[in-house]
């Protein structure tokens, strides 16, 4: 299981989206204006229909450390 955040310039999380997806699936959600997405990796959920309170918990106990970057090369 995949999971991703919505969050903010200041690593605050606004909302979490799981999704069951093959291990090299890609995928680009759209947030709200100002949000950015970030799949998260290290933190396991449960297998299965993920339990609302464990992912409520998850978003009120942790935030984005990292914010994405991404950095831009000349074409080949």
């Amino acid at each position: 299981m995949k999971l991703f955040v919505h969050h903010d310039a200041t690593g605050a999380i606004h909302s979490i989206v799981t999704v069951h997806a093959p291990e090299r699936v890609g995928l680009m959600l759209t947030p709200a204006p100002g949000l950015f997405v970030a799949e998260i990796e290290g933190t396991k959920v449960k297998p299965g229909v993920p339990d609302v309170e464990e992912l409520r918990k998850i978003a009120k106990t942790h935030e984005v450390a990292t914010p994405n970057r991404c950095k831009l090369t000349k074409k080949k």
